[in-house]
């Protein structure tokens, strides 16, 4: 399962996922990562929740995000939600394209059962193609 928290810039969109994903703690059994883009919020994070600052790591387009999320779930088979918050940020991105990517994404969390919450800074209408995502 997918789901997005779409916002315009400076909404607030990273608290809200903050308490999303600390109020997961009570009601995950496995393991919670949260994805984001600097370390401003590491110290918001419950420290039971792995966090990973992205920008720490060689990730340059969202197929490398891809690929880097593929890693981490082959290596912790214990992980049941997965937080990104602001990432895609540092990609241009259509929101076509991001629709395309979050298909992905859902083919991962089909397969290994994690649910995913995303977070996504848009200043324009929301289309069609990522409305099913919406929370």
């Amino acid at each position: 399962m997918i789901k997005l928290l779409i916002g315009q810039p400076g909404e607030g969109k990273t608290k809200e996922m903050i308490a999303h994903a600390n109020a997961a703690l009570s009601d995950v059994k496995g393991d919670i990562v949260f994805i984001g883009e600097s370390n401003e919020s590491m110290l918001e994070i419950h420290h039971n929740i792995r966090f990973i600052n992205i920008s720490e790591y060689p990730v340059t387009s969202s197929t490398e995000l891809l690929a880097f999320i593929h890693g981490l779930v082959s290596s912790n088979y214990d992980i049941e939600r997965i937080f990104i918050d602001g990432v895609f940020n540092l990609f241009i991105l259509t929101q076509e394209e991001i629709s395309t990517w979050l298909e992905n994404a859902q083919r991962i969390s089909d397969k290994h059962n994690i649910k995913f919450q995303i977070s996504i800074s848009l200043k324009d209408e929301i289309k069609p193609c990522l409305e099913k995502f919406v929370l």
